[in-house]
């Protein structure tokens, strides 16, 4: 639906500046995640856009036989867990343990599917008869990135963001009010409405300089297509200094109702006032959408890294692996802003995310080269009807026992020499920003973001000699499924994508060549150091009380002479 507005309820009406925006109306009773949600057409939506005294250029009317939607209904599932909504046929879960714990919604029964398809047809009919001449229809039977994009194709055909004049209810030219314009003003955005929001392929992506300091002296490093990469050892701190403006900056947001508004503030502020091109995954693109504003999104990650100069993170940690898992080689600069539970790796505060963003912008700001590491999964020889996979992780890799009642049996390498084998719940593969995660629960050590190392933390091990051990980052560990364990093993990125390891079955870890920049506040050890104490209240006891004085003569008294000679 194209309107002057944005409806998110029979009796609220958000005004929005700009020439023309793109909006979902949304039912009294939706909640705000509807959006992600299967909900069949309305008839009352048409009221609703003449009781608000809106009038639409076009509503885009998604449809599909009734085989395909009897389909999709039957293959819906919900995670008890998050509330997310798959389908098993068309949007699967990406791990085998989400996919085993998901459940079947109440309304998605036989009988009640039959009801939903029945009452569907008369709606379609209903709605068609009101606004049938002026809408598109648009097959749902294809991925939900398909669908966006034939949408935000035919809306741009449209000229709905090419600042074309529009005329009503006292609105100006360009689109935007009298009122509206000072409110933007007062709020330190630009005036006027935004161009097109699209990214050339193939485009250039903003060059970039590092300045590398080792303590003694510094140079200037130009980074070819600006893709970041480990020349030495693994971490480093250095110095961010942008040749060109950025220009196309992803943001990520956490997935949560509470965030969506401050989203829709910062995706304002980098549009309208930076004049960003922004990026966004598709459920904040349908969130975008129902609030008014349109926001360009992607549905294949694999050129992300040649596209985007800059990612913006609003969340916890959690969020930082996310992109980790989004970027398979080189990784943007990155910077967090703390809006999750713990945010030991998100040092910035979003109450200040207007200034941060311009000195980010500005450029001469120290970056943490955080090392990652490349696990892939090798399988043994009766196991060849299962693909070698490879993951690029930013915390740990886990080996463990699963849900099997017997002890992990596993063969430890080190650069393909025989190191012990480890009688265990598991193994953890940690790098020195992982060391404060799971291996820091399994009694490893704490080690500085600059300390170039792979840690080596047993899980429960039966034996009172295996310590944690610190490996350097040049070393290649593997560690196999021995031939006589009693059970097979499981494989963990970064706490997902699980991964069964049959007996016989190894995995390969070793330094990644592609590391995560993320940008300090202050520097790496005043960021480190900052979040020990903010989130684990690191070494925080009350302090111990000095011994009480004691009065003049008592204290002359117990001061003994120079040179006094002591019977013992």
């Amino acid at each position: 639906m194209v309107s002057l507005r944005t409806v998110r309820s029979s009796s609220e009406i958000v005004s929005l500046p700009g020439s023309l925006v793109v909006g979902r109306l949304r039912p009294p009773f939706a909640t705000p995640y509807s959006t992600t949600k299967v909900r069949f057409p309305l008839v009352f939506q048409e009221q609703l856009l003449s009781e608000a005294g809106i009038t639409f250029i076009r509503i885009f009317m998604l449809h599909a036989k009734r085989n395909v939607l009897e389909k999709r209904l039957h293959y819906r599932r919900v995670d008890p867990e998050d509330g997310e909504i798959y389908n098993l046929l068309y949007l699967p879960p990406m791990s085998r343990e989400v996919t085993d714990r998901l459940e079947q919604q109440e309304e998605d029964d036989e009988q009640q599917i039959m009801e939903q398809l029945a009452n569907y047809g008369q709606e379609v009919s209903a709605l068609w008869e009101l606004i049938g001449p002026r809408s598109i229809a648009i097959n749902a039977d294809r991925s939900p990135a398909d669908v966006v994009k034939e949408v935000s194709l035919m809306i741009e055909a449209t000229g709905v963001f090419d600042g074309r004049a529009i005329k009503r209810d006292g609105m100006e030219s360009n689109g935007t009010s009298e009122k509206t314009t000072e409110d933007m003003e007062s709020n330190g955005t630009a005036k006027g409405a935004r161009g097109n929001v699209t990214i050339t392929p193939g485009a250039e992506k903003a060059p970039i300089t590092l300045i590398r300091c080792d303590g003694y002296m510094c140079e200037r490093e130009s980074v070819q297509s600006s893709d970041i990469k480990f020349r030495g050892a693994a971490t480093e701190q250095v110095m961010l200094v942008w040749n060109e403006r950025p220009r196309n900056v992803l943001l990520l947001v956490k997935k949560s109702r509470e965030i969506m508004s401050t989203m829709l503030e910062a995706a304002t502020y980098l549009t309208q006032v930076e004049q960003l091109n922004v990026v966004v995954e598709q459920f904040v693109q349908n969130e975008a959408l129902a609030n008014g504003m349109f926001l360009e999104s992607f549905s294949n990650a694999d050129n992300l890294h040649r596209e985007i100069d800059l990612v913006v993170c609003l969340g916890g940690d959690g969020l930082i692996l996310h992109a980790s898992t989004l970027f398979k080689t080189a990784v943007p600069p990155l910077i967090s802003f703390n809006l999750g539970s713990l945010g030991f790796l998100t040092p910035f505060d979003f109450a200040n995310f207007a200034d941060e963003m311009q000195y980010v912008l500005e450029g001469s700001c120290l970056m943490s080269l955080r090392m990652r590491l490349n696990g892939r999964i090798t399988r043994g020889k009766g196991n060849k009807s299962m693909k070698d996979r490879e993951f690029q992780v930013l915390n740990e890799v886990v080996i463990d026992r699963g849900s099997s009642p017997y002890l992990s049996n596993l063969d430890c390498f080190c650069d393909e020499k025989y190191i012990t084998t480890v009688q265990a719940d598991g193994i953890i593969m940690s790098t020195p920003t992982g060391s404060t995660a799971y291996s820091m629960s399994a009694g490893g050590s704490m080690v500085h973001p600059s300390v170039p190392a792979i840690l080596f933390t047993p899980i429960c091990p039966h034996s009172l000699s295996f310590r944690p051990i610190v490996f350097p980052d040049a070393a290649t560990l593997r560690v196999d499924v021995n031939v006589e364990s009693r059970s097979h093993a499981w494989a963990s990125f970064d706490g997902k994508f699980r991964q069964l390891l049959k007996i016989g079955d190894g995995l390969v870890v070793q330094m990644s060549l592609y590391p995560i920049p993320t940008i300090n506040k202050t520097d790496h050890t005043g960021d480190w150091f900052g979040s020990l104490d903010r989130a684990f209240h690191f070494n925080n006891r009350p302090y111990q009380k000095p011994l009480e004085e004691k009065s003049g003569e008592e204290s002359e008294a117990e001061v003994p002479e120079e040179n006094a000679v002591t019977d013992i």
